[in-house]
């Protein structure tokens, strides 16, 4: 990023400094490693916000994208009414076998009391009933859980594990974040790149800026908001308007690049100025001559 001198230039007035442009710049990339696989831009190429750059292959994730989604429907659809029916036919059988086991018990209790049967015999009739009960507890806590369906928890997980699918998917495609112009492109078809690997430098042209440096004495006279005049070498004849947004609260010395010594020793306050670029002739490095009315001459 270039500085702004403090010092004037033959013919400036006085309540201008000088600066050179900049535009912001962002590089984009994917969070996850892979194979490009399409490039839909070029180096120079202006872009809206959305537009795709690049598209990275990812053949298993859509795989394991299909899958979830498969398993997140049978989830929702819940258990077939052939299985319904099965676990209810076994939950009638063992009641009704749970029935005749409680009339051998109450049989073999009468015998055992008449001293009939031994005390072996006795036991086991009672331990099959036992056993009879507990399998018809079982076969109806069956039957209760494929009416009732899905668990709700079982369903926010495979939600979940499509969510987290999609998310990396949409990672697969890198995609302008707002309007701006393709300064560097950094892949070709067929490159692997790593997670994280930029692939390509966006400028934003929707916040062109330039950064001044003033004295002192102009802050009493500066505020956040305040309409400025801007002139650069290539259009002499026109003049741009720019937005002051934002004012350093700590002072610096003058940048080095300065005209005189004199000049260097002088502490000065950076003033961010946001242009006005909608007509796309402001480009990043022009010098500029920011000039502030409000400023005395």
């Amino acid at each position: 990023m270039a500085l702004a001198l403090t010092g004037c230039k033959p013919g400036q007035p006085p309540n201008s400094v000088s600066g050179s442009i900049v535009v912001d710049e962002t590089r984009v990339a994917s969070r996850y490693g892979g194979r490009v696989e399409k490039v839909f831009a070029q180096e120079g190429d202006g872009l809206t916000g959305g537009q795709l750059v690049a598209e990275i292959s990812a053949a298993e994730l859509r795989a394991r994208r299909d899958q979830a989604a498969a398993q997140l429907a049978e989830a929702e659809a819940g258990p077939r009414k052939e299985e319904i029916a099965a676990a209810k036919a076994d939950w009638e059988s063992l009641t009704a076998q749970e029935i005749l086991a409680n009339s051998e018990r109450q049989r073999a209790a009468e015998l055992f009391a008449e001293k009939t049967i031994s005390p072996i015999e006795h036991e086991r009739a009672v331990t099959g009933a036992q056993s009879a009960q507990q399998a018809v507890a079982a076969a109806k806590a069956r039957y209760d859980l494929l009416l009732a369906g899905t668990r709700p928890e079982r369903l926010a997980q495979i939600r979940a594990q499509l969510a987290e699918l999609d998310a990396h998917l949409a990672e697969m495609k890198i995609a302008a974040p707002t309007n701006c112009v393709l300064e560097v492109l950094s892949i070709k078809v067929g490159d692997v790149l790593a997670p994280n690997q930029s692939i390509a430098t966006l400028l934003l042209t929707n916040h062109i800026w330039v950064r001044v440096f003033v004295p002192e004495p102009w802050l009493g006279y500066l505020k956040l908001g305040d309409a400025v005049k801007v002139r650069v070498d290539a259009f002499p004849d026109k003049e741009f308007t720019g937005v002051v947004e934002q004012v350093a609260r700590e002072a610096e010395f003058t940048p080095r690049n300065v005209q005189t010594v004199g000049e260097r020793v002088k502490q000065v306050f950076g003033v961010k100025v946001k242009l006005d670029n909608s007509e796309g002739q402001l480009r990043a490095g022009m010098a500029a001559d920011v000039v502030f009315p409000a400023v005395p001459k």
